[in-house]
C-alpha cells in the first residue's frame, strides 16, 4: 500500500503540471478544454479499481456520468452569473447550483442505461445555450503561486475521494471525482485578473470538454469486468484523446474566423 500512496502523490503534480503548461501556452479556451477532461477523475477510477476492485470501478463511472452533469451546471451557472456580478457573486451561484443539481441526482434514480443518454443531452444543450465571450480576451501571467495551489487542491482532493470511496459508495465516488474543485479555483482567478471574456470562454470550452469526458467513462462502463483492466483503460484514453483533438481543432478554427 505504501508505493500506492507514493505512486497516487505522483501522479496528480506529472497531470497538473502538463495541463496548467498547455492551458498557460494556447490560452484561457484551450485551459478550460484540459479542465473538462477526466485529469481528476481518471486518476481516481484507476486507483478506486485498484483498491476497491473493478466491479466498484465500473459502477462508479456511472456516478461519474451523472456528475457530468453536475459539472456542466456549474459551468452554465458561474458563466450567466459572470455576465452581472463579479467573481465571489458568480462563483457563489455556480456551487449553489452544482450542490443542487447533486442532490437532484442523487434523488432521482435513473436507469441505468439511460445514464448516458440524460449526460450526452445535458451536455449537447450546455454548449448550446453557454454564453458566448466576446472578444476581449486579455492574457496576463499566473502569480507564481498558481502551480503549486493547484497541486496541492488536485492532490488532497483525490486523496480524500479514494480514501472516503468504501464508505460512500460507488455512484458518489463518482459524482464526487467530478466536484468542479479545479474549476473552482481557475474560473474565479481567471474572472478576477483577465476579465469576464476570458472566463466565459474557459466555461465554453470547459463544457465542450465534457464530450471526450463522457465518452471515457462510458467506455469504461462498457469495457471494465469484460476486458483486462490495463486495456480498458488504455482504449478509454486512447478514444479521449482522439475526440480531444478535435473538440481542439474546432476551437481553434472557430477562433480564427
Amino acid at each position: 500500500m505504501g508505493s500506492l500512496f507514493l505512486l497516487k502523490l505522483a501522479t496528480m503534480p506529472l497531470v497538473i503540471v502538463t495541463a496548467t503548461l498547455a492551458g498557460r501556452r494556447y490560452g484561457a479556451a484551450v485551459a478550460g478544454l484540459i479542465l473538462g477532461l477526466p485529469i481528476v477523475s481518471g486518476p481516481i477510477s484507476v486507483f478506486v479499481a485498484v483498491e476497491q476492485g473493478i466491479g466498484f470501478a465500473r459502477e462508479a463511472a456511472s456516478g461519474t456520468l451523472l456528475g457530468l452533469i453536475a459539472l456542466a451546471t456549474y459551468c452554465l451557472s458561474y458563466g450567466f452569473a459572470a455576465r452581472r456580478f463579479t467573481w465571489p457573486g458568480a462563483l457563489a451561484c455556480g456551487l449553489s447550483a452544482t450542490a443542487s443539481m447533486v442532490w437532484l441526482l442523487d434523488t432521482i434514480a435513473l436507469p441505468e442505461s439511460a445514464v448516458i443518454w440524460v449526460t450526452a443531452s445535458a451536455i449537447v444543450v450546455a454548449i448550446l445555450v453557454c454564453p458566448a465571450p466576446g472578444p476581449a480576451l486579455r492574457r496576463k501571467s499566473a502569480p507564481a503561486w498558481d502551480l503549486p495551489a493547484r497541486i496541492v487542491v488536485s492532490t488532497t482532493f483525490m486523496m480524500t475521494v479514494t480514501l472516503l470511496a468504501a464508505s460512500i459508495g460507488p455512484t458518489m465516488t463518482g459524482m464526487a471525482s467530478t466536484f468542479p474543485v479545479m474549476l473552482s479555483v481557475m474560473a474565479p482567478f481567471t474572472h478576477r485578473v483577465e476579465g469576464q471574456a476570458a472566463v466565459l470562454s474557459m466555461l465554453r470550452g470547459c463544457i465542450e470538454g465534457l464530450v471526450t469526458f463522457a465518452l471515457f467513462f462510458q467506455v469504461l462502463k462498457m469495457t471494465l469486468g469484460t476486458w483486462p483492466a490495463p486495456l480498458a483503460y488504455g482504449f478509454a484514453l486512447l478514444a479521449t484523446l482522439i475526440v480531444a483533438a478535435g473538440v481542439l481543432t474546432l476551437q481553434r478554427r472557430r477562433t480564427h474566423h
